[in-house]
Formats: structure tokens, C-alpha cells, sequence
């Protein structure tokens, strides 16, 4: 007998909206639009002839249809999910070669490459760790994972997440008691990388006057970020490659001031190919990582927020 079911896609929708309570969080676990979740939501609500969600004053909440339904889809979803991987791993392992920046892959990539793994067991990746730009027409790789402006002519590019930039110091630097202020940074070593400009960017944006921006030690990769950890001044970093640091109290936000940057990180293939199934498993598990690396982020932005207006 056939089954009578909804879409698909609301079902997922409905489903990643009930588990976060909120539209916004299932929007971005499923690289959608919060009025995409919206309208499946919509939908789903017409076919079953029942009100899934209400409207409160500080976003939506679940019926009591809308949990009872939520509660019995989520085991569904997880079972369909482990069958997958199952099917997966019956098939030959397949192997993936990604080019990736040194920082990105020692600050941020390789702590998660146990969960790929446990998601893709088939893959077996090969990490090239090199700031060389990777040439597809080599075969030295299936993909590779850039930082800049994007999107290139000689490649096909996703991007990964947009980029703010902003100073991050250790503890030792970064006082409990009174707060910094940015004009305080004239007072402490300034650690840069690569280039010189961005200090200079960053305290023009913060409207920061009496620092002399072109001073302090130089560095090459993530090497600045490290210094700052060991206590050595104030270096510029990213949100992907310093979140974890923030977390594990590595780090301190000495302002809650940010500057967008002009480059993104993106994942990018060889011009005109098809993206392959690994390729395209490696691509959803990057952009799902960030976007949670994203959310810890700006948890993190709020609770500083709150912190200094008290």
C-alpha cells in the first residue's frame, strides 16, 4: 500500500525547527533562508490540517501537536541517518584529497575530522596542508579550501562563511578588573600577520587615534594568533580559527569590536566538474562545522554584550 506523506523537505524543515526552537537555527543547520523553514513549515501545517507552531513575542514556540510530532520524527530522522552511513560503509572506501591553509587546518580542521569520520567512513581523506593555490588540472587534489574575495574564474567555488576580524589577547594580558580600552593598545606589543595593514584596518574601523599600528613583531600562518596565546600582545584574529580558544579560555576578547574582512573561506574543485558524492559530503559537513562554529561565536558576542553593560 502506498504511504501517504508529506514533503519531504518540510518534514526536515518542521523537524530541525522543533529540536532548536527556533526557525533561524533550523535555517542555518539546513542552509536554507529563515522564510524557506517558514514557508515548508506553512505547508506542512496545510497538509495536516493542524497548527505546528505559535507565534511569541521573542520568536515561535510548539504547539502541543507540534512537540508530540517533533518528539516522534527526531528517532525517525537519527534511524534514517545511521541506515545511511550504514549503506555507506558497505561500498568501497573512497578516498578525498583536500588542499587546505596551515592555520585552517591546525587551528580548526583537524580537531573535527573525527566526527567526518564517524559520519563518512567510506571517505578516507588526505589533508595537504600548503598556502600554495592547488592546481585541479595536477589531479593533486579534489578539492581545495581558500581564503580571500572569491569567487575565482579557474574554479568552482562555495563559499563557507564570511569573515569579522577582531583583537584577541591571553588572560595574562586581558585583565579580569578594569576593562581595556581600544587606546590602551598603545601600551601593548602588537602582533601581526603577514602584513601590517590589517592592525591599521582595524583601528580605523574602530576609530582608534595614538596607536601607532606599524609596530610589534611580524609573523607568517597563525603564528600571531599563538604569540597572543602565550602571552606575548595582542594579535588579529578570525571567529573560525579563534572560537575554540575563546571557549577553552586560551583567549579573551578585549572589545566587543569587530571588522568584517574582505576574504571568506570557500571550498573550491576543479572549473566545469561535477561536484562528486564525497566532494559533496565533505562540503555539507564543512558548512554544518562552521555554522556551528558561527552560532558559538555569536553566543559568545552576546554574553560579552551583556557583560559590559552591566
Amino acid at each position: 500500500m502506498a504511504r501517504r506523506l508529506p514533503s519531504l523537505n518540510a518534514l526536515k524543515a518542521f523537524e530541525a525547527a522543533a529540536r532548536h526552537g527556533s526557525f533561524s537555527e533550523a535555517a542555518a543547520e539546513l542552509f536554507v533562508s529563515h522564510a524557506a523553514v517558514s514557508r515548508h513549515i506553512r505547508d506542512l501545517e496545510e497538509w495536516l490540517g493542524t497548527k505546528l507552531f505559535r507565534r511569541t513575542g521573542r520568536g515561535v514556540e510548539a504547539t502541543d501537536a507540534g512537540r508530540r510530532f517533533g518528539a516522534k520524527l527526531t528517532p525517525l530522522f537519527d534511524t534514517l541517518a545511521e541506515a545511511t552511513r550504514e549503506a555507506a560503509a558497505v561500498g568501497d572506501v573512497r578516498q578525498l584529497k583536500v588542499s587546505v591553509e596551515p592555520a585552517f587546518a591546525s587551528r580548526w580542521l583537524v580537531a573535527r575530522l573525527g566526527r567526518f569520520h564517524d559520519l563518512h567512513p567510506d571517505i578516507e581523506l588526505a589533508i595537504d596542508p600548503t598556502n600554495q593555490l592547488v592546481d585541479f588540472r595536477a589531479g593533486v587534489a579534489d578539492l581545495g579550501i581558500r581564503y580571500g574575495a572569491g569567487p575565482w574564474e579557474d574554479v568552482e567555488a562555495v563559499k563557507l562563511s564570511d569573515v569579522v576580524i577582531f583583537p584577541v589577547g591571553a588572560p595574562a594580558v586581558v585583565p579580569d578588573g578594569a576593562p581595556l580600552k581600544p587606546e590602551d593598545l598603545k601600551d601593548h606589543n602588537l602582533l601581526h600577520e603577514q602584513r601590517k595593514q590589517w592592525w591599521a584596518d582595524w583601528l580605523a574601523a574602530a576609530g582608534v587615534t595614538g596607536v601607532e599600528d606599524w609596530r610589534g613583531t611580524l609573523f607568517h600562518n597563525h603564528l600571531a594568533i599563538e604569540a597572543a596565546e602565550a602571552g606575548q600582545g595582542f594579535a588579529l584574529g578570525d571567529q573560525i580559527l579563534c572560537t575554540d580558544s575563546l571557549l577553552e579560555g586560551w583567549l579573551r576578547r578585549p572589545f566587543n569590536r569587530d571588522m568584517k574582512d574582505h576574504g571568506s573561506y570557500w571550498i573550491v574543485r576543479a572549473k566545469g566538474s561535477k561536484e562528486s558524492a564525497p566532494a559533496r559530503s565533505f562540503r555539507e559537513w564543512l558548512m554544518a562545522e562552521m555554522a556551528e562554529t558561527n552560532r558559538k561565536f555569536a553566543s559568545l558576542k552576546a554574553q560579552q554584550g551583556k557583560s559590559a553593560s552591566r
